[in-house]
């Protein structure tokens, strides 16, 4: 049998997030949570150009809609 302890307790809490397309702070609101931002995480598999790649994004709002105007959504 194996007893462990805790030896040194780490925690972390997001401080910031900034939009990855034009820089811009994500802010809190008035209940100190983020305001709402769109995630791109993509681990690229097999069979692609970017076999293993990994990319993750963070888009404010603004530049969500941007996007899909891009892509004719």
């Amino acid at each position: 049998m194996i007893k462990t302890i805790e030896v040194n307790a780490s925690v972390t809490e997001t401080d910031v997030i900034v939009c990855d397309a034009c820089k811009k702070e994500i802010k809190r609101n008035k209940f100190g949570e983020f305001d709402d931002f769109y995630r791109i995480d993509k681990t690229w598999g097999y069979h692609s150009d970017k076999d293993g790649r990994h990319d993750c994004y963070d888009i404010c709002e603004e530049c969500y809609d941007k996007m899909l105007k891009a892509i004719g959504l």
